[in-house]
């Protein structure tokens, strides 16, 4: 989430507190949209953590499209 926090604050001309509140919401948003199998996945990579293996499952949930 600090990655996303920190392109806000750049370019959509945010403070930090804003931009931790825009994201939270989307990050919310993500989570009550995704199927279940694609949650994990998302949830992982906007928090940071196991960003590789988050990258790896989304690639396979698209089927490859992200290749």
């Amino acid at each position: 989430m600090k990655a996303l926090i920190q392109e806000l604050v750049a370019k959509a001309d945010l403070n930090e507190a804003q931009a931790a509140k825009v994201a939270e919401v989307v990050r919310g948003f993500l989570v009550d949209k995704l199927p279940d199998i694609a949650r994990g996945p998302v949830e992982s990579a906007l928090t940071g953590a196991n960003v590789d293996q988050a990258a790896d499952m989304a690639k396979n949930l698209l089927g490859g499209f992200l290749k």
